[in-house]
């Protein structure tokens, strides 16, 4: 267990990461996906492990969470896991959050799971300590700003995650995206 972490309040957090080497997770929360069985929810995070491996293979030993319910906490939860089962592979995991009392709206499981990924952060930043217009877009924008590859699931291109995937896509990140609007197992 660490000691003291560090906690920067900044819009622009000074955060040093070998971009070439460095992954973010971008998708939606679980009640923006079009299905709520739990099925079919393992099977998503199943195949986000997978990208998570398949990332790990070419190389890619840093991974930038948002912290956020879903597919970033579900991230973040199999990094923490490869770091305590592999610590051969000397993964690293940065946490951003858009604001500290973000963790105020979460609730019973969600709460253990944003700690679990934060206790596994090695550096963890909030952009404010409350809410503020942008916070989401400007802690989006930062994580692809530190990396060369966006691992993410997407339903819905006109969201944050959409404008996520678009701005990676113009820097010319790499984007390995489960769209589940083209995956035969999630069609309803």
């Amino acid at each position: 267990m660490k000691s003291e972490e560090p906690i920067v309040y900044s819009y622009n957090p000074k955060i040093i990461t070998d971009r070439a080497h460095t992954a973010c997770f971008s998708g939606h929360r679980p009640e923006k996906l079009p299905f709520d069985d739990e099925i079919r929810r393992r099977m998503l995070i199943s195949m986000l492990i997978q990208r998570i491996y398949d990332a790990i293979d070419e190389g890619y030993t840093t991974f930038i969470t948002g912290m956020a319910r879903g597919v970033d906490i579900w991230g973040g939860r199999a990094i923490y896991a490869l770091k305590h089962q592999k610590p051969e592979l000397n993964l690293k995991m940065i946490g951003i959050s858009p604001y500290k009392n973000e963790l105020n709206l979460l609730h019973g499981t969600d709460i253990y799971d944003y700690g679990t990924v934060k206790q596994g952060c090695d550096e963890m930043y909030y952009l404010s300590e409350d809410y503020f217009p942008a916070c989401y877009h400007i802690r989006n924008r930062l994580m692809i700003d530190h990396s060369s590859k966006v691992i993410g699931v997407v339903y819905d291109y006109k969201s944050g995650t959409g404008n996520t995937i678009r701005e990676a896509r113009r820097q010319g990140l790499e984007l390995d995206i489960i769209d589940i609007n083209n995956c035969d197992f999630f069609n309803i």
